[in-house]
């Protein structure tokens, strides 16, 4: 299974120097949990509810005032959509994240995140499920 059949396509951006404020309200509107920051096209960092309470609740900042680009995560950890899940999941892992911005020559096309592929691994179970019955279940010989 490759990050293309698992990602989601409705990315909600933000720009790099728009206000943290109306990311917030975009994350609100479309009920995501983070956000993508883009400078000219490309993905520069990655916003998450946890960076909006660490990063500028916690310390005080006016979310009207400070640029998304003082509170996003960077770098940024990306993918393709041609990475299997099992690499998506190894890179999350060992980069201590659990978005993915998937990205294709450079340019921001979705998002794969921990949820996404924790929802899919019951449909691989029943997949292999399948496969070993029919593999190792004694079928009737006609």
């Amino acid at each position: 299974m490759l990050v293309s059949d698992l990602m989601s396509t409705d990315l909600v951006m933000a720009g790099i120097d728009e206000p943290v404020s109306e990311a917030v309200t975009r994350m609100l509107d479309r009920n995501v949990g983070c956000i993508v920051v883009i400078d000219a096209g490309k993905v520069k960092g990655v916003i998450t509810k946890g960076d909006i309470l660490r990063k500028a609740f916690l310390l005080g900042f006016d979310a009207r005032e400070v640029s998304c680009k003082k509170v996003m995560s960077q770098p940024v950890i990306t993918t393709e959509p041609g990475t299997t899940i099992e690499e998506a999941a190894r890179s999350m892992s060992h980069n201590s994240v659990s978005k993915l911005p998937v990205v294709k020559d450079g340019k921001p096309i979705g998002i794969i995140t921990s949820t996404d592929i924790i929802k899919a691994e019951p449909i691989q179970i029943g997949y292999l499920q399948e496969l070993v019955r029919a593999r190792f279940v004694p079928h009737e010989r006609v």
